[in-house]
């Protein structure tokens, strides 16, 4: 394929560093170009997961016929693990999102056709290092996190002074929270490298924090916005499920209404979750590749080539 300088540099998703607004809009950009390719895993990976946490809340909470806001309110300590649960969940899709789409956006920057087929062509090679790297910051990093917990944990289990295990327990959260964040922003871009660089789990990481050395609080800044904005889009586009659900089952649904209520709630969690699931790993994806451009200049480098092959594309991104 012989490349366009100009369209290079002036395309929906230009090939050269990009601003905060501009990786955003260039997220957008990625759902609106290629809605097969990007919404066709998500929802896949999404219905599976999210079926697997409804599933699971229904019977660790107790049942629909206990599916009320006053039992919940009761039940704050399985709510918090349910939360958590499904936390955990939208970040494992999230981070294999990111390496799937990463080769999506590379060659949105050359105007290349994408397709589901060729998504599976691009990343295939790569499953089992993006599997692992999702593994290890979805469940490392908050394993990790929870060490600055162990004092609290300590004096607790072991009939110590409550003064001393709830000034611990404070502690140990601030610190558990910061240390998370902390390892998830550093090292979060090693999805997208695992898949176009061709390395594996251990060189994806190291990518990821010489990468984002020095540019830790703008990557940090930019992920809580793409935070609060997939928030704000998840509670618009779950609105007509809820709606629905408190329009035709009412505010306590019991019986079979209740298991329908619960359906409606569901199918909501799927349509939000299929939509900002793959915008948020696009901006991880794009934050990546940003990150190269900036401190590589690979964007440079990419322009000076007439041609651009479509087979071995990831090739262009790989690391000698």
């Amino acid at each position: 394929m012989r490349v366009d300088r100009a369209e290079l540099l002036g395309g929906e998703i230009p090939l050269r560093p990009l601003s905060v607004a501009e990786t955003l809009d260039a997220a957008l950009a990625v759902l609106r170009r290629s809605p097969r390719a990007v919404l066709g895993p998500a929802a896949a990976m999404v219905a599976v997961l999210q079926v697997l946490v409804t599933v699971t809340g229904y019977f660790f909470v107790g049942g629909t016929d206990e599916y009320t806001p006053g039992f919940l309110l009761r039940s704050v300590g399985e709510q918090a693990t349910l939360a958590a649960f499904s936390g955990l969940a939208s970040a494992l899709v999230v981070l294999v999102l990111a390496g799937l789409l990463a080769p999506v956006i590379a060659r949105s920057f050359f105007g290349q056709p994408v397709s589901l087929r060729g998504v599976w062509r691009d990343a295939r090679p790569r499953l089992p290092g993006l599997a692992a790297v999702a593994a290890a910051l979805g469940l490392g990093v908050p394993l990790l996190g929870a060490l600055p917990l162990a004092p609290f944990v300590a004096v607790a289990g072991t009939g110590g002074s409550v003064g001393l295990a709830v000034l611990l327990g404070l502690l140990g959260l601030a610190s558990a929270l910061a240390l998370g964040v902390w390892l998830y922003t550093r090292y979060v871009l090693a999805a997208p490298a695992v898949v176009l660089e061709r390395q594996g789990a251990r060189a994806a990481f190291s990518a990821s924090a010489r990468l984002v050395g020095g540019q830790w609080w703008k990557t940090f800044g930019v992920l809580v916005l793409t935070t609060v904005l997939t928030t704000f889009m998840g509670l618009i586009l779950q609105v007509p499920f809820l709606a629905g659900g408190l329009l035709f089952f009412g505010a306590d649904p019991q019986g079979w209404q209740a298991v329908a209520a619960l359906a409606a709630e569901t199918l909501g969690q799927i349509a939000s979750w299929t939509v900002t699931a793959p915008f948020e790993a696009a901006v991880i994806a794009l934050l990546y590749l940003d990150r190269r451009n900036r401190r590589e200049g690979l964007d440079l480098e990419l322009q000076q080539r007439a041609e651009v092959p479509d087979e071995d594309f990831p090739a262009l991104w790989a690391r000698p």
